[in-house]
């Protein structure tokens, strides 16, 4: 396996509860995440704006790239970058796919 023995399966949601539009801020433990579909594809990020803190839940998400409804910051949904290049990047999760569920592998 390419993760380590420390790193360990959350699951998410079910992918039966998932469609184009879909937005879920999800805490297990200590870590939350953002959950969102987009075009058909399913993306895993740190939930809140590292500018300011805001929750990215009600952001607007178009190419790919998700602005913060606060101040309009916009972050590439794939690399987590700034599209400014000024601000912190989000964290990104790579999507797993595990029965009919999404989660993560995390070591948090």
């Amino acid at each position: 396996s390419a993760y380590s023995p420390r790193m360990r399966f959350l699951s998410l949601e079910k992918l039966i509860n998932l469609h184009d539009g879909y937005r879920q801020t999800i805490r297990i433990d200590a870590l939350e995440v953002l959950l969102i579909q987009e075009a058909g594809q399913i993306h895993i990020i740190q939930s809140t704006c590292p500018h300011r803190g805001q929750r990215l839940e009600g952001g607007t998400v178009e190419d790919k790239v998700i602005y913060c409804p606060w101040h309009n910051f916009g972050f590439d949904l794939a690399s987590g970058a700034h599209v400014g290049g000024v601000c912190d990047k989000l964290k990104v999760y790579a999507p797993i796919y595990e029965n009919n569920v999404v989660g993560i592998m995390t070591d948090d």
